[in-house]
């Protein structure tokens, strides 16, 4: 008892000392800080044209409202109302207990807050555990163990996979992990177990992105050649609306046996977002693969992290990508091939109406 007692007392002390060194912080000045942050997504902000934002006016409206007597509170505020305008779910700005998620319609999220955000809106048209309990036969795999302090915060395996109906394949991937050693390993793992299916079910039903690049291998075993995927840009920091040369995005085919002669679907809804929405574009340019379920989120910039003066952190898109026909989708999503979408009342009663549809539609693909 003495010694948690004086654990717990090392703890508060340690705590104190820490919110001491916060408040006792170089804070930078009101004024400077507005105008880093501004200047910053003035030269480096990638999607002003697709926000329909005049960020030059809301610069002129906001100077007038920070002077040097602006509490944090209110600065944070201001940058808070800055995001809400770009309604930008890659974007954010986060200070001392404090985080603010452009493009969720949500309050000011603190730390507890944060233990159950995980960025998937409600949609109530998908579960994992329906899909395990009614439609996977036999074994049910887990693998790709991730732990994360970030949202979602926890412990997870990441790939579900096992068979369906009349010997077709399942993957279902919950995000995508910058694990790259890993993410091969669980990758060439499916396909050692699973590489004598008939057809392949992907699903990133519920997907909340991460890092596309690990990932691409799975792309990759589905292909014969080498495909451009995306063209994406980066901002000209000159002017609002300029960008430098484009890059073209490209995934071909890896070492090992092809899959590129199989049928395959890949699943998708309103949370299929960000990184798990470049491997929609990576699958979507096989002749093989077909796209089954609802419209992905929107989301496909790619961002950068920095800090302001004061410390407060942020972060924003700085790219903006499209599809291999040079085609936006950023606050549009991508459609299906086959629009099939489930109810709550159906996946509450305990059938996923996506799913059969696409084993159905590989299982007349004989």
């Amino acid at each position: 008892m003495k010694r948690t007692i004086k654990y717990f007392a090392i703890a508060c002390l340690i705590g104190i000392f820490g919110f001491w060194i916060y408040l006792n912080r170089e804070k930078g000045n009101p004024v400077e800080n507005f105008e880093y942050f501004f200047q910053t997504f003035n030269e480096n902000y990638a999607l002003f044209g697709v926000k329909d934002v005049d960020w030059q006016e809301m610069y002129d409206y906001y100077s007038e409202e920070v002077n040097e007597n602006t509490s944090d509170d209110e600065l944070f505020d201001v940058f808070k109302e800055s995001l809400r305008k770009l309604d930008d779910k890659h974007c954010y700005i986060y200070r001392f207990n404090k985080i603010y998620f452009s493009g969720y319609n949500l309050p000011t999220q603190n730390y507890l807050d944060l233990l159950s955000f995980d960025f998937r809106v409600d949609t109530d048209d998908f579960s994992l555990q329906l899909i395990e309990k009614e439609y996977l036969k036999n074994k049910i795999d887990k693998s790709l163990m991730i732990g994360s302090f970030l949202p979602p915060i926890g412990i997870r395996s990441i790939f579900t996979t096992g068979w369906l109906a009349d010997s077709i394949a399942y993957l279902h991937m919950s995000e995508m992990s910058s694990k790259t050693d890993k993410v091969y390993k669980a990758i060439d793992d499916f396909f050692e177990k699973y590489g004598s299916a008939r057809g392949f079910i992907i699903d990133i039903r519920d997907n909340i992105g991460g890092y596309s690049i690990p990932v691409k291998r799975l792309a990759e075993k589905f292909t014969n050649k080498e495909r451009v995927f995306a063209i994406s840009r980066l901002r000209k920091p000159d002017s609002l609306h300029s960008f430098k040369e484009p890059d073209y995005w490209k995934f071909g085919p890896n070492n090992g046996k092809s899959y590129s002669s199989i049928p395959v679907v890949v699943l998708t809804n309103r949370n299929t977002q960000s990184a798990a929405e470049l491997f929609t574009l990576m699958m979507s340019t096989l002749p093989n693969v077909s796209l089954i379920g609802d419209t992905t989120t929107g989301i496909f910039a790619d961002t950068r992290i920095g800090k302001l003066p004061n410390g407060w952190e942020y972060r924003l898109s700085i790219r903006k990508t499209s599809d291999k026909n040079d085609r936006c989708f950023e606050d549009i999503g991508i459609e299906p091939d086959i629009l099939v979408e489930n109810t709550k009342l159906e996946i509450e009663m305990g059938k996923d109406k996506v799913i059969e549809y696409a084993i159905k539609y590989l299982s007349l693909k004989k």
